[in-house]
């Protein structure tokens, strides 16, 4: 009986050696694991970083383009209030008349030669 007590103690020893070394791969597996999840972590927190610093680059880029855009339709509708004033002047302007009628000119007449006697016009 006392060797099978010692053969169940080197047992049990041997089961104890194998769950240490169990818990040390788990202990080692989990370090392992927690550390992945710290570098994703991290790596997460930089593409996070990047992707708000480009979400606030194309943010700004719009702002400046509706800014762009708002001058440029401020300045077209300056433009065309500008031609709708010009073509109010000019449809309130008294249109010309007719350009003031020239006298007809009459033709002169040339005076009609004068008939020289038939004597006149004998040579001596």
């Amino acid at each position: 009986m006392l060797q099978t007590m010692a053969d169940d103690v080197a047992n049990l020893e041997r089961g104890i050696e194998q769950l240490k070394t169990s818990q040390q791969q788990m202990a080692r597996d989990n370090a392992k694991a927690i550390e992945q999840v710290g570098a994703s972590q991290e790596q997460m927190a930089r593409d996070n970083a990047k992707a708000i610093e480009q979400l606030k680059a194309s943010q700004e880029q719009i702002a400046r383009d509706n800014a762009k855009g708002a001058e440029q339709l401020k300045a077209t509708r300056e433009q065309m209030a500008n031609l709708v004033a010009n073509v109010s002047k000019q449809n309130l302007q008294p249109k010309p008349t007719a350009p003031p009628s020239r006298p007809i000119a009459t033709p002169t007449r040339k005076p009609a030669p004068t008939r020289s006697s038939p004597q006149a016009g004998a040579r001596p």
